[in-house]
C-alpha cells in the first residue's frame, strides 16, 4: 500500500483498539515504517514486510502493553534486545516522556535504531533515549545499570529462566518486568521459578492482549533491589 493507504490503515487500526494517535504520532509511525521498508532491503531487521502485519504485530503488538500496565511518562524503561527497535520506540512514540534505554547487540540493527530516532521528530528523543550496542549479559555488570529501571521490557525467544539473572538485577525496588509472550507460557513459567527465587523475583500476573486477533500474553515479574 502508498504511503496515505498505510497511514489510514494505522489510524483505523489504532483507533479500533483503544489508542487514538495525534497527526504527529501517526507521521511518526508512517517514518518508521517507510525506514524499516528501506533498511530491510539490506539489513536483515524483520522478516514481516506485509504493512498489516507490520501494524499488527509489530507497532500494535509493542503498544498493547500499555493496555494492561500504568506505564507513566518520566519511568525509566529498559528494552532488552530490541532488534529494529520493538517494543521500546512504540512505545516511545506513544509516551514521548518516558526515559528509554535499548539494548541491542548487532550493530547494524543499532545503526538503523539510531538512524531512525534523527528521523522521527520527537524532542525528547535525543535527550531521553540511550542506545546501548552490548549484550544484555555484559549490560547487567555494570554497578550503575543495577536497580535503575521502573520497567523492564522483553519482546523475544530467550526463555524466562535464562533473562532473569540479567532482567531482574535491573529493576529497582518498586520495578516491573514485562515479558511479552505468547499464551503458551505455564511450562516455561515453572521452569522458571526457581531461577526467580534465586534472584528474589515472583511471576505476579499473566495477563493475555485484549486484541482478539493476537495469540500475546504478558508476564508481569516483579523484583529488584
Amino acid at each position: 500500500m502508498n504511503q496515505d493507504e498505510f497511514g489510514h490503515f494505522l489510524e483505523r487500526t489504532f483507533r479500533r483498539h483503544g489508542f487514538p494517535l495525534t497527526h504527529d504520532q501517526l507521521e511518526q509511525f508512517v517514518t518508521y515504517r517507510s525506514e524499516l521498508h528501506r533498511w530491510n532491503s539490506r539489513v536483515n531487521l524483520t522478516s514481516i514486510r506485509d504493512d498489516r502485519e507490520v501494524v499488527l504485530k509489530h507497532f500494535l503488538d509493542s503498544a498493547g502493553v500499555l493496555l494492561h500496565f500504568p506505564i507513566e511518562a518520566g519511568a525509566a524503561v529498559v528494552d532488552i534486545g530490541t532488534g529494529a527497535g520493538f517494543p521500546g520506540l512504540p512505545l516511545k512514540i506513544c509516551l514521548p516522556d518516558i526515559k528509554l534505554t535499548l539494548i541491542e547487540s548487532s550493530s547494524k540493527k543499532a545503526s538503523f535504531i539510531q538512524f531512525l530516532i534523527s528521523q522521527l521528530n520527537i524532542p525528547s528523543m535525543q535527550r531521553d533515549i540511550r542506545i546501548v550496542v552490548q549484550r544484555a549479559e555484559a549490560f547487567v555488570k555494570h554497578c550503575e545499570n543495577l536497580g535503575a529501571y521502573d520497567w523492564v521490557l522483553t519482546r523475544y525467544v530467550a526463555s524466562l529462566a535464562d533473562s532473569a539473572v540479567y532482567c531482574l538485577p535491573l529493576l529497582n525496588r518498586n520495578g516491573t518486568w514485562i515479558a511479552y509472550k505468547s499464551h503458551d507460557v505455564e511450562v516455561e513459567i515453572g521452569e522458571a521459578k526457581s531461577r526467580f527465587r534465586s534472584l528474589g523475583g515472583k511471576v505476579m500476573s499473566v495477563v493475555n492482549s485484549r486484541f482478539s486477533d493476537s495469540n500475546r500474553t504478558y508476564v508481569e515479574i516483579r523484583g529488584g533491589s
